[in-house]
């Protein structure tokens, strides 16, 4: 057995990470762990996703893929034939348990909602972006009602500085960090009296200079108006006076000894005024944190940012880890993260509670382990707090091995080599990477051009004449507006494309229009309703909207607006907010997560070149990568203010940042100078991202001069050649994109006759809606008793109280209430494992059962309802519940409809 408790891989691009993390996370479970024992960690929603489907498509395939097989048994030890026969034990257990393989958000959400009243906070909180004017506000709010708008505009007047217009982006950025921040040091210097120091040193200068002699030039050089004026004068930067050539021949002991008492004060100048700044942030921070996390409780609306505040003070204040576990309902042995390059600080900090329990328990007779995956040369989230060097730190710390993991599967060999050429020698600490047995040759070829745009469009050409597929050509870019002027150039050549920006759908005039009119007919704004009227070429006059109801859901409203006003047009986007609409069964709840959404904007075709930024393709691959340099300068690093981390990863310094205190300052300049060092690191990450995405082919096109490429030296080259392109066999489709059928024709989807026999059930719209709130009462009760009852109405009412009124919300609860007081159903919980809305993958169709109660010796599948209007159609569904729940537990099931009605408690066996 090769499995080692403790192992990190740097893992470079192509090398099989994904691999690396489900071989681990498989391993463990023929060793015999738990799924609920496993927390797996991953960057992305669709990271998690797909490896949740890996492992249960190489459980349910085991052997099917050699190699994956083979790695399973080096880990665990164990023969082929052991691992075939504990397979379907494994599998079955996988599926019937609760999975951790989720988002460092997502758990971290877990988390929160497990134990938020400890923190008055409602569980049913929904995490999302708002929109920066409504929390900018909160925070004004906050600071006028307390008399301190004075002290906000005097911070900007007192430092002069315009950075500071700005200064509710400093607000947040305080709050993302807040965790990590120092305490406030006390204001011990007094910016008028250092400045007082400066002048007499500075008219003790020009004395001691006149008595020598020195020309003009040197006394002017002291010859000033103001402290900042002096301390913006370049003769600073050298340590003695003399070292400066208009000096040497006057510089003597008395000089020098003045310049170095002059220099020692004006860098007490330069602190007293950060000390003030500081003073003046942290004294409106106070309010702005106040005012966020008020209106985080109150309104049950949380940011991400406010996910990890929140999730921080819990983990803080929580009484004892043991009642986290007691919360969450699970106790994790087993730590796998992936892409670890990328793990801010503070969710680090979040994550390490529980990674210091795994290691405090070594030597013992339990079982348990941590393992991280990552690629610091992949690192590009700095701006929003990864931390490329907590990968070693952590390492380090633990005592934990890192492995290599150098072998490149996803490029051809010349790729491989000209990668190892940019960058031996030019990043530290870089491995050179091996190519994979059977690699092609491929094709790499960089040149120098003073039409970037036109040289792109003309190499994708070039590839197409070849035969290659448009489909498998990629442009990598530096900005989303790069981006959309190569688009404009590639359809000026008839060159399809497929443009991944971070465009939002609600900023697309046509779908703002209709969203606007869904708007007006909820709350009556005739505004609200102008902006599509023009788009239609109708008034008010001559439209008919008396269809409409307020218990109609968003998507019904959307799909009779596109079809009543012939909006379709083709329009993609529309049908993105379609489907955007049907998560959504009332109103007022689609309308406020529209407004602070972020849905991509729809490709305009099925298929094409893809064009997106260097940092989107991160993690992708493509046959033909383009690579654009640039189109305009790198932007300059002017933040006001500098965040140094100590070793213990907080913060233990705040710099504010001021032009040439470098030259005072040697802890100051020695920061900056980490701060420089970062930054061009994080500048070869990008280009090593930017140049690993590519299968087969490299094109390369830099500026002659000012390239983004200069850094890691790349002179025009060529190696290997171009091959025509196999031409596609017969029967052979290109796949589809970004998840559009390609076999779905759209037609009829325009002005239309409304059917007049709609189907009841859909019609029966306010019975729906006591259903779904009736049912998301059961479901976020924490037992089946009084107490828990009222805790959940509170949450009942925030979120469907408008919609089922005060006579419906009195019926919920009167229902629920004589379900748990009924004693044949008390009597079903006894002795009995209780799983509430349990998810289940069943025939490739994903199930959610409301109620699963499980016995030693069977199972038994509660659906609750509230109307028997649809007996037959509900009575299949159990049965299909109890077929999929049998199947996977081999156990016998039996099925039970729970009617909960207005007249009584009724149940249905069905066996």
């Amino acid at each position: 057995m090769s499995f080692k408790q403790f192992l990190a891989y740097s893992a470079s691009a192509g090398s099989g990470k994904t691999f690396a993390l489900s071989v681990r996370y498989i391993s463990l479970l023929f060793m015999g762990e738990s799924p609920g024992s496993i927390l797996a960690a991953t960057f992305t929603n669709k990271a998690a996703a797909e490896m949740q489907q890996r492992v249960v498509d190489s459980l349910r395939h085991l052997g099917e893929n050699e190699a994956f097989l083979d790695a399973i048994v080096a880990e665990t030890g164990m023969s082929r034939e052991v691992l075939f026969q504990k397979q379907p034990e494994v599998l079955k257990r996988f599926l019937s348990s609760t999975a951790y393989i989720v988002t460092l958000d997502s758990f971290f959400s877990m988390i929160l909602r497990s134990a938020s009243l400890e923190l008055g906070l409602e569980p049913d909180f929904v995490t999302k972006e708002q929109p920066e004017e409504t929390l900018e506000k909160h925070f004004l709010d906050e600071v006028d009602a307390h008399g301190l708008i004075p002290s906000l505009v005097k911070l900007a007047m007192d430092i002069e500085d315009k950075r500071f217009r700005k200064i509710f982006e400093l607000m947040q950025h305080f709050y993302k960090v807040d965790p990590l921040l120092p305490e406030q040091s006390e204001v011990t210097l007094s910016v008028n009296k250092e400045e007082e120091a400066c002048e007499i040193l500075r008219l003790e200068m020009l004395k001691v200079l006149q008595n020598t002699d020195a020309p003009d030039r040197c006394l002017k050089q002291f010859d000033t108006k103001s402290t900042k004026e002096l301390f913006g004068k370049k003769l600073f930067e050298k340590e003695t006076l003399g070292e400066h050539s208009w000096y040497k021949k006057v510089a003597n002991t008395e000089i020098e000894a003045v310049y170095a008492a002059l220099k020692q004060r004006l860098a007490l100048w330069a602190k007293a005024r950060e000390m003030i700044v500081l003073h003046h942030i942290f004294k409106i921070y106070d309010y702005y944190r106040n005012a966020i996390i008020t209106n985080a409780i109150h309104s049950g609306v949380l940011t991400f940012d406010d996910l990890t505040y929140f999730t921080y003070r819990l983990l803080k204040e929580i009484p004892s880890r043991e009642f986290l576990y007691f919360k969450i309902d699970a106790k994790f042995k087993h730590i796998l993260l992936d892409e670890f390059q990328d793990t801010s600080t503070l969710q680090y900090k979040l994550l390490e509670p529980l990674i210091e329990e795994i290691f405090a328990g070594q030597g013992q007779s339990d079982f348990k382990s941590f393992f991280y995956v990552g690629d610091t040369k992949q690192s590009l989230y700095r701006f929003r707090g990864g931390v490329e060097e907590l990968f070693e730190w952590v390492a380090q710390t633990h005592g934990i091995e890192v492995e290599q993991m150098d072998t490149n599967y996803r490029s051809s060999r010349h790729v491989v080599e000209q990668v190892n050429l940019w960058f031996e020698g030019k990043m530290e600490g870089y491995v050179a990477q091996k190519s994979k047995v059977d690699a092609h040759e491929g094709y790499v070829e960089v040149f120098d051009s003073e039409e970037v745009i036109e040289d792109a469009v003309a190499q994708a050409q070039r590839l197409l004449d070849l035969g290659v597929n448009v489909d498998d050509i990629a442009f990598l870019v530096s900005t989303n507006k790069d981006g959309q002027t190569l688009q404009e150039a590639c359809a000026k050549a008839g060159i399809a494309t497929l443009l991944k920006t971070s465009s939002s759908l609600k900023n697309v005039p046509k779908v703002a229009a209709l969203v606007s009119m869904v708007s007006y007919l909820f709350s009556g704004e005739k505004i609200d309703a102008e902006a599509m009227l023009q788009n239609v070429g109708k008034t008010f006059a001559e439209i008919d909207l008396s269809w409409f109801s307020v218990f109609m859901s968003p998507l019904q409203v959307v799909d009779r607006l596109i079809r009543e006003f012939g909006y379709f047009d083709n329009d993609r986007n529309l049908l993105k907010l379609l489907e955007f609409a049907s998560g959504f069964s009332d109103m007022p709840t689609f309308l406020e997560e529209f407004g602070t959404s972020s849905i991509s904007v729809a490709a305009h075709s099925i298929h094409g070149a893809r064009i997106m930024t260097i940092h989107g393709s991160k993690g992708l691959e493509f046959e033909y990568v383009i690579l654009l340099d640039k189109l305009t300068r790198p932007n300059s690093d002017k933040a006001p203010l500098i965040f140094h981390y100590n070793d213990e990863l907080v913060i233990d310094q705040i710099l504010y940042r001021t032009q040439n205190r470098e030259h005072f300052d040697e802890n100051y300049a020695r920061i900056m100078e980490e701060r420089k060092a970062s930054a061009l690191k994080d500048r070869k990450n990008v280009l090593y991202v930017a140049l690993t995405r590519a299968v087969e082919g490299l094109i390369v096109i830099k500026k002659p001069e000012a390239s983004i490429f200069d850094e890691i030296g790349m002179v025009p080259m060529s190696i290997g050649r171009l091959r025509q392109a196999q031409p596609m066999t017969s029967g052979s489709v290109p796949e589809p994109v970004e998840g559009i059928d390609s076999s779905i024709t759209i037609s009829d989807y325009g002005t239309q006759e409304i059917t007049e026999h709609e189907n009841d059930e859909e019609k029966d719209l306010a019975a729906i809606l006591f259903g779904t709130a009736l049912h998301y009462t059961l479901e976020i009760m924490g037992s089946f008793d009084e107490k828990s009852l009222q805790n959940a109405m509170v949450s009942v009412r925030n979120r469907y109280g408008q919609l089922v009124g005060k006579v419906g919300l009195q019926e919920i609860e009167k229902r629920v209430r004589e379900l748990i007081e009924d004693e044949r159903f008390q009597k079903l919980l006894k002795n009995a494992q209780i799983m509430k809305e349990q998810s289940l993958s069943f025939e490739g169709e994903l199930k959610q059962i409301d109620l699963l109660l499980a016995y030693e010796d069977h199972m038994l599948v509660i659906d609750y309802k509230s109307s028997k209007k649809y007996f037959l159609k509900h009575q299949a569904q159990v049965h299909h519940y109890q077929k999929a729940i049998e199947s996977i537990t081999e156990k016998p099931t039996e099925g039970m409809l729970v009617y909960l009605l207005e007249q009584g408690i009724e149940t249905v066996n069905l066996n």
